[in-house]
């Protein structure tokens, strides 16, 4: 027998039950919002033709080194989806005759072979909202103010830091370089930017960057975003790129307003031209989206609790199991209880691990368990009654 390596690969993560309740609550709150404005649940496909995830990419693109490849057995170049924006555009492709507007979302694990840290594995969920069909800074600040309300609703207080394509004229390279302006020093900065062009047209970029005037564009976001009462909570950053060249106007990333955790939580902005240079039949597709990243979030949630750190609007996570029953010789009875208490919606475990009550308890202590029941011939004959108990 060929030994076995058991372990995770770099970048790969099994999640515990009781971090699984986190990741579940926070879905949960996502899944509520995007339906409450409307958009419907998809799913796509995570193997792909590997043409298509990098049919936007020359072969020295980030992005490209990222994707997992594989052969099948027909031996046809696939992919694993690198995020969920490429697949949908497919699947509008696809779907030619769909009505317009199209407002979808969907949650799904995506695969990036690039660097780990914490919040950033290379197999992780993307939880995105698009929107087909819609042109102008309503439906942008629409997404926007869904992903604010959701933060808040998790617990994290937003700070969501907008910008416009259009404000960045320059080369894919050159706007990889201002994507990092907030996040490197001044002088990394302009030494990113020297080795791109001369000094002197580095410094006069860097002041035009910095000082940007708004355009027509982001002057209607900003309207809009005054409208839902969230502009509060957003930040004009006019060298805010988003990195990925499918971008067309309107760009924004998400933050922890507390600063304690210094990388995104999620991002989106509009892309008119993918879909259509997808379905190639001379329409235009207007197109936006935002997404959500829920490693990091989870991430900063698990430091909140961790710090016991007060939240204007907590999360509220309970264990899932409400009640643990312990048969003392009294399984099939527990079992029809059970049965009765699931019936009115209630999360019921019946314990059938044997051993003391000690130990019992001391189960139900280990997956969170608030509360327990004893029940012995005594209980089942009346004489005593079901008696709910606190464990510490």
């Amino acid at each position: 027998m060929k030994n076995q390596n058991v372990a995770n690969i770099k970048g790969g993560q099994d999640i515990a039950p009781t971090d699984m309740v986190l990741r579940n609550r926070v879905l949960d709150i996502l899944r509520k919002r995007f339906e409450s404005y409307g958009y419907l649940p998809l799913e796509t496909a995570s193997l792909n033709y590997l043409s298509l995830l990098t049919h936007k990419y020359d072969d020295k693109a980030e992005i490209v080194n990222e994707i997992y490849k594989l052969r099948d057995q027909g031996d046809r170049e696939l992919g694993l989806r690198f995020d969920l924006t490429v697949p949908f555009c497919k699947y509008i492709a696809l779907n030619p005759n769909i009505k317009m507007p199209f407002k979808r979302y969907e949650i799904g694990k995506v695969w990036r072979n690039g660097p780990v840290k914490s919040g950033r594995a290379r197999e992780f969920y993307q939880c995105d909202a698009d929107a087909v069909g819609i042109d102008g800074a309503f439906i942008e600040g629409e997404l926007i103010a869904l992903a604010v309300e959701a933060f808040l609703e998790i617990g994290i207080i937003p700070k969501v830091k907008y910008g416009n394509r259009k404000l960045l004229p320059y080369s894919d390279a050159v706007i990889s370089v201002i994507d990092k302006m907030a996040k490197i020093s001044s002088a990394e900065f302009h030494a990113e930017l020297c080795k791109l062009m001369p000094e002197n047209d580095a410094k006069t970029l860097e002041i035009h960057v910095k000082n940007a005037p708004k355009c027509p564009e982001i002057v209607d976001l900003e309207r809009v975003l005054d409208a839902f009462g969230v502009l509060k909570y957003c930040e004009y950053a006019p060298y805010l790129a988003r990195g990925l060249n499918v971008y067309t106007g309107s760009v924004w990333e998400i933050f922890d307003a507390s600063g304690s955790y210094t990388s995104s939580l999620g991002g989106g902005g509009r892309y008119d031209k993918i879909i259509g240079q997808f379905i190639d039949n001379g329409q235009k597709y207007p197109a936006v989206g935002t997404s959500f990243g829920l490693e990091p979030i989870c991430a900063v949630l698990k430091d909140f609790m961790k710090n016991a750190k007060t939240q204007q609007r907590g999360l509220g996570v309970q264990p899932p199991i409400e009640l643990m029953l312990i048969p003392l010789g009294t399984e099939a009875f527990c079992q029809a209880r059970a049965n009765e208490m699931r019936a009115l919606g209630k999360n019921v475990l019946v314990y059938l691990g044997g051993k003391t009550i000690g130990k019992a308890i001391e189960y139900a202590s280990s997956y969170g368990i608030k509360n327990v029941a004893i029940i012995g011939e005594d209980e089942v004959s009346g004489k005593k009654p079901i008696v709910m108990k606190a464990v510490n």
